[in-house]
């Protein structure tokens, strides 16, 4: 990303003189590039951030556009986000690549001292468990019909329709993004979908991909939520089920069961099990996905082999091995995995980034 192509586009767009006065990508920022800038807009220094298409596409095989429309819907809602400013895919900027800039929220997607020991440590994790539970709460009972979300995402007739409706969408996202035939995820799929739950509690603004790290804090609380570019609507389970490291935090029955006293409605255990596991196969697609770019040429990035064809392929296997177990016990054991890297993580070993 050349700064000197920045000034132009934001002076172009802000009809102001800008001046870029530091500009760097987020790490590590694989689905799309996310370039976070300070600026003087003519006599006053703003904050933004920059999401831009990498060459070959996001490996989030959906439209960067879908995102901005969840984005600029969002802004009218309670749900706090930066506020989405343009969209663009001129071919004179970035390539042509699609991209788009909202205002950058002070904060940061660290809480410290999450992982200290001791009394004070646990009081904050239970603290930013609860605050976390608040906001999905928020986030899932909120009217999406009237904030028109039913006209950029995919609207299901029902809850029972709007789990048909993700398997069959990821389904055949997975057909055209897998780069040669994978029995065994052919034969997982037939699992899975013997495991679709029969319903959900209600159809729910999804956030699709949800937790810690992902969100911005500042003083305990969530200023906004970011990354929205798996957003669906759904089965709120399913926000649980991709929580990143959310519910091992601090007590797991305890912190749903915060959510659902505020919420108003139970999560089914069997919903829950169902999408913790379908989520494996989701994140391969994304994996996956992100070699079509690095095979044609359009991106050369070396990550994308070693996600492609290295993660992905570890996926496979552990999608294999889950779908010969009971629905519970695979759900469980991932669970279990993900509570090892968290602790893992906290404690600087193998699962730290």
């Amino acid at each position: 990303m050349e700064r000197v192509e920045v000034e132009k586009l934001f002076s172009e767009r802000l009809d102001a003189p800008v001046s870029v006065n530091w500009l760097h990508q987020t790490f590590p920022g694989q689905s799309q590039e996310t370039w976070l800038l300070e600026a003087l807009v003519g006599d006053h220094t703003r904050r933004f951030v920059l999401r831009v298409n990498p060459p070959g596409g996001g490996i989030v095989p959906l439209p960067l556009k879908r995102e901005w429309e969840v984005f600029v819907r969002l802004a009218r809602s309670p749900i706090p986000v930066g506020e989405p400013l343009w969209y663009g895919e001129d071919p004179a900027w970035f390539g042509g690549r699609p991209y788009f800039v909202r205002a950058m929220v002070e904060g940061s997607t660290e809480v410290p001292g999450l992982r200290e020991t001791g009394p004070a440590g646990e009081e904050l994790r239970r603290q930013v468990a609860l605050e976390h539970a608040e906001k999905l709460a928020l986030l899932h009972t909120l009217d999406w019909r009237s904030y028109g979300f039913g006209e950029v995402l995919d609207e299901p007739a029902d809850p029972a329709d709007a789990i048909r409706r993700e398997f069959e969408t990821w389904r055949a996202i997975w057909e055209e993004v897998r780069p040669e035939p994978m029995p065994m995820v052919t034969t997982a799929l037939y699992r899975l979908e013997e495991w679709l739950p029969a319903s959900a509690p209600r159809i729910s603004l999804l956030k699709g991909n949800n937790g810690l790290g992902e969100e911005i804090w500042r003083d305990g609380r969530i200023v906004a939520m970011s990354d929205w570019e798996l957003a669906s609507l759904g089965d709120p389970a399913q926000d649980w089920a991709f929580s990143q490291g959310l519910l091992d935090l601090w007590d797991r029955d305890a912190t749903l069961a915060h959510y659902q006293r505020v919420a108003g409605y139970a999560i089914p255990q069997d919903n829950l099990d169902f999408w913790t596991v379908w989520t494996l196969f989701k994140a391969m697609c994304c994996t996956t996905a992100g070699l079509r770019g690095f095979l044609d040429g359009r991106d050369k990035r070396a990550v994308l082999p070693a996600i492609g064809f290295g993660v992905a392929r570890v996926m496979e296997q552990l999608l294999g091995v889950l779908v010969t177990m009971e629905r519970r016990d695979a759900a469980g054991l991932l669970a279990a995995m993900g509570a090892r890297q968290l602790d893992e993580a906290a404690a600087g070993g193998p699962g730290r980034k």
